[in-house]
């Protein structure tokens, strides 16, 4: 499980900067991947929060 979720992790780093840099200028690019990676950890957290402790 913890695999798992440091696997997670290093994708979420790989691809939100990937799928955020397609697309117009830099600081749209920027922008939005600011606000995916907040709501990656937001979700992340949750998961962590309600999810891990019932598979484990």
């Amino acid at each position: 499980m913890q695999k798992a979720l440091l696997i997670s992790i290093l994708f979420a780093t790989v691809l939100i900067p990937l799928i955020a840099a397609k697309g117009g200028s830099v600081k749209s690019a920027v922008r939005r991947s600011a606000i995916m990676t907040g709501v990656f950890c937001v979700l992340y957290w949750l998961g962590l929060l309600f999810v891990y402790p019932v598979l484990k």
